[in-house]
């Protein structure tokens, strides 16, 4: 038997999904940008 989360808790389990999923999309964002910023760099020489 689980014991009932307050709301509190409840909400902070919210929160901090939601900045591990907003960390995973701005960290794979930066990579497909610092990709993008090499192949423009390297293949206009």
């Amino acid at each position: 038997m689980e014991r009932e989360l307050t709301p509190v808790e409840a909400r902070s389990g919210v929160v901090s999904g939601r900045i591990i999923t907003i960390l995973i999309i701005s960290t794979t964002a930066a990579i497909i940008a610092l990709g993008l910023a090499w192949v423009l760099v390297f293949s206009g020489t």
